[in-house]
């Protein structure tokens, strides 16, 4: 009894622990979850499922795996996921569905922030996911024709962040959709070699509220620079890296529209005279 009593002295308490599982990976907090009935208790607790990161397991999961971890771990407590797919891996299979999006849906719809790279999302609807999203990043994915089409006056309200970058068949008719997201405050759209001119134009009479704009890489004129700077008055940062087509003339008009900017990325946009750019 007195070896209990000593023993017991060094015990942590309950909130202690679940502050030290709270800095381990999924991973590990799982293996944790092994040592005793009190840390297995104490690892299934809500709050350490709150922001869930399974990124770096993506070679060893599966639809199948994911369904066991939606049904044993997801709870409306749940505000921010992060996964990767196998888009140009040769694994057949991704990791979304449907169905699973759906069940994803039901258990966390107070869901804020989704951050999916690699996948193939061709299969699925963006009205799968819950419309509590604040932001969405959908990285290097395939996405299907019209996929924002459900963001329709109404939908998605508190939608204030989409990432985009890397998605090869985003459109000119995409960016139409996504403008429909009135209240975005960043876009990204960099590497969406797709997007032209009419898109700029669209995104900035519409998206007056943006204050990060990312296209790098995209294949846009001093046309596209007019719209920014005409409509864009709330822009802080602003990403026109790999944009070679652009000029000199082009970057004087915006410095002196967009008093806010405070960064303008020009990387490899030659011939530009970085000395007649504004100190920002």
């Amino acid at each position: 009894m007195a070896t209990a009593d000593a023993e017991s002295e060094f015990l942590l308490p309950d909130n202690i622990l679940t502050e030290i599982f709270s800095y381990l990976r999924i991973r590990d907090l799982l293996r944790a979850a092994r040592v005793c009935k009190r840390w297995k208790r104490l690892a299934y607790e809500r709050p350490l499922w709150k922001r869930v990161d399974l990124s770096p397991y993506s070679r060893r999961l599966d639809g199948r795996a994911m369904w066991r971890i939606v049904r044993q771990f997801f709870t409306p407590s749940l505000t921010s996921l992060t996964l990767a797919g196998h888009l140009h891996s040769g694994k057949t299979g991704e990791i979304v569905s449907t169905p699973l999006l759906l069940e994803l849906k039901s258990r966390s719809p107070s869901l804020q922030h989704f951050c999916i790279t690699t996948a193939d999302l061709t299969s699925i609807s963006l009205s799968d996911l819950p419309e509590s999203l604040v932001t969405l990043e959908a990285r290097n994915c395939e996405i299907p024709p019209r996929w924002f089409k459900s963001l329709e006056p109404g939908a998605f309200r508190n939608l204030r962040a989409v990432d985009l970058s890397c998605c090869s068949r985003v459109s000119d008719p995409d960016v139409t959709d996504i403008c429909h997201a009135a209240a975005l405050k960043v876009l990204k759209l960099s590497w969406c070699y797709r997007i032209t001119d009419a898109s700029v134009k669209h995104l900035a009479e519409k998206l007056t509220q943006l204050e990060r704009l990312d296209l790098e890489g995209c294949k846009i004129t001093d046309v596209s620079l007019h719209h920014i700077g005409r409509h864009l008055k709330h822009l802080t940062f602003l990403n026109l890296s790999q944009c070679r087509q652009l000029t000199q003339a082009g970057l004087d008009g915006v410095k002196t529209m967009l008093k806010h900017l405070e960064h303008l990325c020009l990387d490899s946009c030659t011939p530009i005279n970085i000395p007649n750019l504004p100190t920002i």
